[in-house]
């Protein structure tokens, strides 16, 4: 029993939600019978919950996930965007990403065999180890999705070992459903804890898997059927709204849209492991506006990392007339924060605090416009790598100081935004898109832009509707970029549809020349395949990256 000591202490001590934070130290009065009993259960499941916070609000994931259409490089190195050699089984991505992924898996099933010994009431020993299949089947879905066949371990590893195998697709996605079905069958319908998975997480979260399932070469006819009635029942059920300022959902992760999503924490012992003990997706999206005339580093704007910026393909995607959420995803105007007189287009310009000290445009102004302004104007002519609109998404004022990368904002993992497009793409592929288009619509609706005159808001959630001829899987990448852009769902909703390879072709210029077939796949972190007697032998590398 020493091995859950050591993974799941440091973990449990790392927890945190909306109930009270652990108060007492006990890392050194633990028995090792002491996750056998209920309070070791309860302890257990907390500190599984806690190692959502080593994926979620972490680079690896950011790097897995957002650079293909929406998305190219922007400051960082440039490797998991542009399709180099350099992207190969020794990278550090995909190392931290594997490492960290079964590290979580370990944990739950380590906890999962302590609570089925425990001797606690029936249904709360039920719910404990729903949620933590729960969480397993999470960990397990970013796997396979990310590198095909992989090692299927549902009993905890108790000691090193290098005896394992790359287990079929089947084999996973059979062993993910089994867990969410039990989950559903399990997990409350809510929860006085906030954080805590209920019944319809699960049920989202199996709808996705559904949906991911009739992908690939597992499909079976009733895929998508599944995956649209559990999308319904979720958004049937009420305990959930799509708020109707798109902006808000994102101002601090908690709110009435939100399905499941990954807490974070001030208290410098809770908020996980890798890249700080905080939420650090700020920084990826952070444009580098302390080159700009009048603006310094701060809290308010962010610490600039500066890795992802956006393509000519997800700026120009909105109506902007009608469409509310190009103005609330990304940022486009900075506010001076450094009070002084600059030179703007030739012309001594002095700046107070709070005036606009510059603004990213979609067009190329005329030089009687950038002469006429006191601030400075960037066109999409000047923009670069480091400069560009930035996703106002991640923006998180809740750092300690300016050079502070750890911002304590909740990490969504799940909203119902989704929900609605999940059901939309499952109806249609099903050859139901009257249906779908309902649930693409009620969405559009919520975008529109709203005015103070009623009739003109009218008109506008007129104007965003759709109809069901116009429905194909380009429409629902489409939408479900300007819905969930910069929310780490594309790269693997690409892979899902079959088009990762034509969308980065067609829309990322920098890794259009690169990218090849077998990119559907990450490649095996390669110590992994070192670890395993026989190496590639016994644990073959995925094709491509031999």
């Amino acid at each position: 029993m020493k091995k859950i000591y050591i993974a799941i202490v440091g973990s449990l001590m790392l927890f945190s939600s909306c109930e009270k934070l652990l108060e007492e130290d006990v890392r050194n009065n633990i028995s090792n019978l002491y996750y056998e009993t209920p309070a070791g259960v309860e302890e257990g499941v907390k500190g599984c919950y806690s190692q959502l916070r080593n994926i979620h609000g972490k680079q690896s994931l950011a790097w897995m996930t957002n650079y293909a259409d929406e998305y190219t490089n922007g400051g960082a190195d440039g490797i998991m965007n542009d399709y180099l050699n350099t992207l190969n089984p020794s990278h550090l991505t995909f190392r931290e990403y594997w490492t960290t992924l079964y590290a979580a898996i370990n944990a739950c099933n380590q906890v999962i065999v302590a609570a089925e010994k425990a001797d606690m009431p029936a249904q709360l020993k039920n719910t404990r180890i729903a949620e933590l299949r729960f969480l397993r089947a999470h960990h397990y879905f970013l796997l396979v999705q990310a590198y095909g066949p992989i090692s299927l371990t549902l009993k905890p590893t108790e000691s090193a070992s290098s005896e394992t195998r790359r287990s079929p697709i089947s084999d996973v996605y059979a062993a993910i459903i089994a867990d969410l079905n039990f989950a559903v069958a399990n997990l409350p319908e809510t929860t006085p804890d906030y954080g805590r998975a209920t019944t319809w997480a699960a049920r989202h979260a199996l709808a996705k898997v559904y949906l991911a399932k009739a992908g690939t070469t597992l499909k079976e006819a009733t895929d998508y059927s599944k995956a649209a009635t559990l999308a319904k029942e979720v958004i049937a059920s009420n305990k959930y709204k799509l708020l109707p300022d798109f902006a808000s959902i994102f101002l601090h992760g908690r709110n009435d849209e939100v399905i499941f999503s990954c807490q974070y924490d001030a208290d410098p012992l809770f908020g996980g492991t890798l890249g700080g003990k905080g939420n650090n997706s700020h920084v990826f999206f952070t444009t580098d506006y302390t080159s700009q005339p009048g603006m310094q580093r701060d809290i308010a704007n962010g610490r600039p990392y500066n890795h992802f910026r956006p393509t000519n393909y997800m700026l120009g995607l909105y109506n902007k007339q009608y469409d509310s959420r190009f103005d609330k995803s990304f940022k486009t105007v900075w506010y001076c924060n450094k009070p002084g007189t600059y030179t703007i287009s030739g012309k001594s310009v002095t700046m107070a605090l709070g005036d606009i000290a510059f603004i990213m445009t979609d067009y190329e102004p005329t030089q009687a416009e950038r002469n006429a302004a006191r601030y400075t104007i960037i066109s999409p002519s000047q923009q670069h790598n480091t400069l560009f609109p930035q996703s106002s998404k991640h923006i998180d004022a809740t750092r300690l100081d300016v050079n502070n990368l750890n911002g304590f904002k909740d990490a969504i993992v799940y909203r119902l935004g989704e929900t609605y497009l999940i059901a939309a793409e499952a109806l249609m592929m099903d050859g139901k898109p009257t249906e779908a288009v309902f649930y693409v619509n009620e969405l559009r609706r919520r975008a529109a832009k709203v005015s103070t005159d009623p009739v003109v808001t009218a008109a506008n959630r007129l104007a965003m509707e759709v109809t069901a001829a116009q429905l194909n899987i380009d429409f629902i990448l489409d939408e479900r970029a300007r819905e969930l852009n910069a929310e780490s769902h594309r790269w693997y909703d690409l892979v899902r549809t079959g088009k990762l390879i034509e969308r980065v072709k067609l829309y990322n210029t920098r890794a259009a020349p690169n990218i090849q077939p077998y990119h559907i796949l990450r490649p095996i972190p390669q110590a992994q395949i070192d670890r395993v007697p026989g190496g590639a032998k016994n644990y073959p590398q995925n094709n491509g990256y031999n």
